[in-house]
């Protein structure tokens, strides 16, 4: 606006040595009046074009980007859509066409609800339904750069049709490049490869909450209800920003390095609201050097001594599990289930590979940033589902792959 000014006073003063100057305040004829008077318009005009250079909005070149892509089966794995029939924990979705319904399930409805249900049949085209089968990966990442290519390489190998797939990432208190490597990799995703390797949408969010803590302290007692309050603040943000029509909301950790292919195609024929894998680490040091231990505490069962446990605890203690903590739980974690333990009911879960039915978000249920019976985060996201009537279930037997630390 200085420079505005500026120019402004500039132009003024210019025109009033042209009217000032004695050629033309003294004219000897008609004529040069006229030019001035000419003069003095143009300039004026001149004045604002300028001024309308600094302060209209310049438009913008609209950018279309293709999204639709063709079907595909991916790695030639034949995906078939589960029957709608199939046993949920969650009201059957309901669709409003004429042919929706069985006899037998109208003859159990109340006359109010046939109503309801008749109100408006013909007009089931107009409304929208969850896009059948559709999956969001939704991934908070943390000074991950390192890790980045095994992610993206684990989700190029999902046995899971790709225009089903949309991927949401949730950047936040990086010093590394993990903001520029995300940005590169939708890039080289959406734009410069193949459409059929396209997903339905890659969507990439910044949020910073400026919480630093040494990597080698995170897992400390004493840090830990202000390090997992912070990780809901970031899974509420990336959740409520990025989910769309999407069927199926699946969390994954950015730093698996390993889960099988076909896993998002188990873990959704379960048909669960709520389903987590069994996250275990390679034990590089120790006693358990070169096999496989759990890694994620916090899918867990209760058990008749965790109950009696839970009635001594005052209102605002906080549980975590593992080693180092002023509780102990006795609570049953998924490596305390056997072979034949194929899914298990649940109640807590971690957050590394963990499947929810999008219904379960969009009824309310976030993760708790505050003490929710004792918890936060991802296992108080598992007893607030509980509460509102959700199953929560584990696959001890079903087994992603931590980073060895």
């Amino acid at each position: 606006m200085e420079e505005l000014k500026t120019r402004e006073e500039s132009y003024v003063q210019r025109v009033r040595s042209f009217v000032a100057n004695k050629r033309w305040t003294r004219p000897k004829s008609a004529t040069k009046v006229m030019i001035a008077l000419v003069l003095t318009c143009i300039l004026a005009a001149l004045l604002s074009l300028h001024y309308l250079n600094y302060s209209l909005p310049v438009a913008k070149e609209e950018i279309k980007v293709e999204t639709e892509t063709k079907y595909i089966e991916a790695l030639g794995y034949d995906y078939q859509p589960q029957p709608k029939d199939k046993q949920s924990w969650l009201p059957k979705l309901i669709s409003y066409g004429k042919s929706s319904w069985s006899k037998s399930e109208l003859d159990s409805f109340s006359d109010e609800s046939r109503k309801i249900l008749k109100t408006g049949e013909d007009l089931a085209p107009q409304t929208l339904d969850p896009d059948s089968d559709t999956l969001l990966i939704l991934t908070p990442l943390k000074n991950s750069a390192k890790h980045l290519a095994k992610y993206f390489e684990l989700i190029d190998k999902l046995k899971y049709p790709r225009h089903k797939i949309s991927l949401a990432i949730l950047v936040s208190d990086s010093t590394d490049n993990t903001l520029q490597q995300v940005v590169k990799a939708k890039k080289k995703y959406q734009e410069r490869g193949p459409k059929e390797k396209r997903f339905g949408r890659f969507e990439i969010y910044r949020q910073d909450f400026f919480y630093t803590l040494p990597r080698n302290d995170r897992h400390l007692y004493k840090n830990q209800f202000d390090r997992r309050s912070l990780m809901a603040r970031a899974r509420n943000y990336l959740w409520t920003r990025a989910l769309e029509n999407e069927q199926w909301v699946l969390w994954i950790d950015g730093d698996l390095v390993e889960y099988a292919p076909s896993l998002v195609n188990d873990m959704i024929a379960f048909d669960k609201d709520v389903l987590v894998a069994n996250c275990v680490v390679l034990k590089t040091y120790g006693t358990y050097k070169g096999k496989k231990i759990v890694y994620d505490l916090n899918s867990w069962q209760e058990t008749p001594e965790s109950m009696e446990m839970l009635k001594k605890l005052k209102e605002d203690d906080f549980l975590v599990e593992g080693d180092g903590t002023p509780f102990t739980t006795h609570r049953k974690h998924l490596n305390g289930f056997g072979k034949d333990d194929i899914i298990v009911p649940l109640d807590g879960v971690g957050g590394t590979f963990t499947l929810i039915k999008s219904h379960v978000h969009r009824s309310g249920v976030g993760f708790p940033a505050w003490l929710y019976e004792h918890q936060v985060e991802t296992e108080g996201f598992a007893k607030l589902a509980k509460a509102h009537g959700f199953g929560v279930f584990g696959l001890p037997n079903h087994h992603v792959r931590h980073e060895s630390e």
